[in-house]
């Protein structure tokens, strides 16, 4: 494989809460282990292997990779993907801290999935409900066209100004460069002080046209909560 390192993210809690110091620009980032076996903020290169050690080290809570990945550890190519279409529904409400609209967030991944990718095969994206604002679909580039070239990102930019021009501005998120594992723990401390525990989880089409958002956000605390149950982690290791 020739692109075969990529770099890990882990994040503290940030909060909800109206006047908190703890919003999501302030809090600390990691990106590896230091030689004491500690988190350190150092960026470095791993292989993918490395995933199964950083997600036991932050107890596979608001743990990411990049969405580049490189050809070396240092220096050389890179490649991004796949192609995140990322919907989240929220807005800070002075004194009341940041709501979230689920319902909002839920209605538009459908009408996105109905509409834009209509004409891909099930098996060229996925969806997921990404356990606090809203969802992500994962689409394979070469279904949409995008190619294998050096102007990718340039590509995903493209793809995406095309979709808000279609549904609206703002309709989809900014392309981010660090993309929430497959199954994690999504925590933060929700506008009324009490930490909140959801999974990112993968939703079925029929999932995500059946069920309301309740049932999703019931599903996503189960899991995370079986999930620290089963691991015996009540907080991450840097706390």
């Amino acid at each position: 494989m020739k692109y075969q390192y990529l770099c890990v993210g882990h994040h503290e809690s940030y909060s909800d809460e109206p006047g908190s110091n703890n919003t999501p620009r302030s809090v600390r980032w990691f990106h590896s282990i230091d030689n004491g076996g500690n988190l350190s903020t150092a960026t470095k290169r791993h292989a993918p292997k490395f995933i199964d050690q950083w997600r036991g080290k932050c107890a596979n809570t608001n743990v990411f990779r990049s969405l580049s990945l490189f050809t070396a550890k240092q220096g050389g190519g890179k490649l991004q993907g796949p192609f995140v279409i990322d919907i989240d529904r929220e807005k800070y409400v002075s004194g009341k801290g940041y709501r979230q609209n689920l319902d909002d967030a839920l209605e538009a991944t459908r009408q996105l999935v109905r509409e834009y990718l209509r004409g891909l095969q099930e098996s060229d994206f996925r969806i997921f409900f990404t356990g606090h604002k809203g969802f992500n679909i994962e689409v394979r580039p070469q279904a949409l066209g995008i190619t294998c070239t050096r102007n990718r990102q340039q590509q995903f930019e493209h793809r995406r100004n095309y979709i808000n021009g279609f549904f609206g501005n703002s309709f989809v998120d900014k392309i981010h460069e660090w993309v929430r594992l497959h199954n994690p723990v999504n925590n933060w401390i929700g506008n009324n002080g009490k930490e909140v525990y959801r999974m990112k989880f993968e939703l079925s089409l029929y999932q995500l046209n059946s069920m309301c958002v309740d049932e999703i956000c019931t599903e996503s605390q189960t899991l995370a909560s079986e999930f620290l149950q089963k691991f015996g982690f009540s907080s991450c290791s840097y706390r």
